[in-house]
């Protein structure tokens, strides 16, 4: 004969995962107005061209993207 098993420890297993806080994810820190989170598809060597080159990559990603335009040269 089969043992019943006890849904009650179970259940309440269940509901101290369904209640506990969400952990916090790593956040960015808050933005100054000047720029906007974006979700874009880069290449995978691309990335690992700039991670290669140190810690701070996005910002270095963000002065090449900015190189490329106009918006800091002097007219």
């Amino acid at each position: 004969m089969a043992k019943a098993i006890s849904t009650r420890a179970t259940g309440d297993l269940v509901q101290q995962v369904l209640e506990r806080p969400r952990a916090l994810k790593k956040q960015a820190p808050p933005s100054d107005g000047s720029t906007t989170k974006l979700t874009l598809n880069v290449d995978i060597d691309v990335i690992a061209w700039f991670k290669a080159s140190g810690g701070d990559w996005r910002a270095r990603m963000q002065k090449a993207l900015r190189d490329t335009t106009d918006l800091d040269k002097d007219a």
